[in-house]
């Protein structure tokens, strides 16, 4: 009984850092980003870590950390997500997004503001 508890926790814990995987590491801006956030813009960049927290900004002074990813969508090719600050613990002193609907696709993330009017697009690409 035991040993069937361990392998259930085992694969339930596998499951969820499988579906992270396309998006866990650093991104870093790819070119000339939509002007909008000061601290978001063409030196931005996005880590995530395996449990699911990301941060975002301009390294190394400028940035936000406790952001939660979540998945929305995953397909063959590609992945969605969301990465949100719980307005309790937005960073207020760095201008990055509340939230951003993300999609990565092999090597390149591409994240949009949730709900943004103009549909503005940033664009990163996995640092190293």
């Amino acid at each position: 009984m035991l040993v069937s508890a361990v392998f259930a926790t085992t694969l339930l814990l596998a499951g969820c850092s499988s579906e992270l995987d396309p998006i866990v590491g650093e991104w870093t801006a790819d070119g000339p980003q939509p002007a909008g956030y000061s601290h978001f813009a063409d030196n931005a960049m996005i880590r995530v870590d395996k449990a699911g927290k990301a941060v975002l900004g301009t390294s190394p002074w400028n940035l936000c950390g406790a952001a939660t990813v979540t998945v929305n969508e995953a397909t063959d090719d590609q992945t969605s997500y969301r990465i949100a600050f719980p307005t309790s613990t937005w960073c207020v002193t760095v201008d990055v997004p509340l939230s951003l609907d993300v999609v990565t696709k092999g090597n390149i993330l591409e994240a949009t503001p949730t709900g943004s009017p103009t549909g503005a697009v940033y664009r990163f690409k996995r640092a190293g």
